[in-house]
């Protein structure tokens, strides 16, 4: 039953080297890790908008602005 011959686990794993270095990390194409969150405040950043006071709403409403 037992063999010399190498498993075929440890053949793909050699073959196949991972590309993540876990816990989220991916390697970019020019070998840097990266990481999804580390940039995730830059992106919110732009997403925010800033918050329109309530007289300028109540003006925009009465001179029929959006």
């Amino acid at each position: 039953m037992l063999t010399n011959e190498p498993s075929l686990a440890s053949l793909l794993k050699k073959r196949s080297p991972s590309m993540h270095y876990g816990h989220g990390w991916i390697m970019g194409r020019d070998g840097q890790r990266w990481h999804p969150c580390s940039s995730q405040s830059e992106l919110l950043n732009g997403l925010t908008a800033k918050k329109v006071s309530a007289v300028k709403r109540l003006l925009n409403a009465l001179m029929g602005e959006k």
